[in-house]
């Protein structure tokens, strides 16, 4: 994580630069403040603009925010820049004599929850967390989520499933990918048909569970009454075009397909082509609406790409390998074709997904 902390007293500097220290020999990146003079004594960049301007400064750049001192002003600085849970930082407090750390702001989708148990053995401080999960001991599927990177289909969905495993309900589990390991209490796995998966009671005398949550590259209905969707973050995207293609073009026929397969888009997280390709207004376009990177592969590396592809004369006329976007899917991804070569208006487009599986979080 990319993380800023600052500090406001003598004491707090010293705590600063043991948070800097310990956060940095666990992985993460960190730029520590202090105010004068206690910065250059302990180390630490000083500090001497508006808290609110470093503050608006490091909510839009890091993952993490540090404020080593009271919890007002933490929540002061804070308040102007809060929008939801889903892009919000992770914010932790942590007093000036670190006794304490405190989970502020984002515990589970930003990494707060986790970040703060990592901070109190870092400096052998009391961990304070107050998401009602943690505190119960039930399983976040919010958190469980951002660790296996699933994107999540609907966060009010989330949070019903959280608020029913604190009611002490069950939730059902349907997933197209391996689970290893024995479910979390309060939820069940089930099979694709929405049977359990291990059950020594008999399908047609078990019942379905009115909430649960699927694992699922595929827009599909159900099984539930309520069903939140968990993107697996593992597709490919293949793409060519003819020479100046348009934006609207591509994007609109990716759309198309994307809809007719079935296909979330949440589920994309690369784009590939043949490297001729790179100056494509089309193609980076829809890199850029997509918000995921772009790669170019040689004609010579799309060749030597093992598996059976849909060959092109033409297509090896121009680009000197007989097909690029099965291939350019299949070496990004590292995985197997699961939309094969789609083309309309000269633009061609398929899909691959990485391997992909999963494991229950044990605390």
């Amino acid at each position: 994580m990319n993380i800023a902390i600052i500090s406001f007293t003598k004491s707090g500097a010293v705590i600063c630069r043991r948070l800097k220290a310990g956060l940095n020999g666990l992985g993460h990146i960190c730029d520590a403040y202090g105010k004068a003079p206690f910065a250059e004594a302990e180390g630490l960049e000083p500090f001497s603009e508006r808290l609110d301007r470093w503050t608006k400064a490091a909510f839009g750049t890091m993952d993490a925010i540090l404020f080593v001192g009271a919890c007002g002003i933490a929540v002061r600085a804070i308040a102007p820049y809060i929008k939801n849970k889903t892009v919000d930082p992770a914010v932790i407090v942590i007093d000036e004599k670190g006794h304490f750390v405190i989970s502020l702001l984002s515990g589970h989708l930003g990494g707060a929850n986790e970040l703060t148990r990592s901070i109190a053995q870092v400096i052998g401080a009391v961990p304070v967390i107050t998401t009602a999960t943690d505190l119960n001991g039930c399983f976040a599927v919010d958190e469980w989520a951002k660790k296996n990177n699933l994107r999540i289909g609907s966060m009010a969905l989330a949070k019903d499933i959280s608020a029913a495993l604190l009611r002490g309900e069950t939730i059902g589990v349907v997933s197209d990918f391996p689970i290893e390991g024995t479910p979390p209490g309060g939820l069940v796995l089930l099979s694709r048909s929405a049977e359990p998966v291990h059950s020594d009671t008999p399908p047609s005398q078990t019942e379905i569970p009115r909430l649960g949550f699927r694992i699922s590259l595929w827009e599909r209905e159900g099984p539930f009454e309520k069903t939140l969707h968990l993107i697996p973050a593992a597709v490919t995207v293949g793409i060519g075009c003819r020479k100046g293609a348009s934006a609207e073009t591509a994007e609109k026929f990716f759309n198309e397909v994307c809809k007719e397969c079935g296909l979330s888009k949440s589920s994309i997280e690369r784009l590939c082509s043949i490297d001729i390709k790179k100056e494509e207004y089309a193609i980076n376009q829809l890199a850029r609406r997509l918000e995921v990177p772009l790669e170019f592969y040689t004609a010579e590396e799309l060749s030597r790409v093992p598996g059976e592809f849909t060959a092109s004369e033409f297509v090896t006329s121009i680009t000197g390998v007989d097909n690029v976007c099965e291939r350019a899917a299949v070496r990004g991804s590292h995985g197997e074709l699961i939309i094969r070569k789609q083309s309309k208006s000269g633009v061609t487009i398929a899909a691959a997904v990485r391997k992909v599986g999963y494991g229950w979080l044990q605390e």
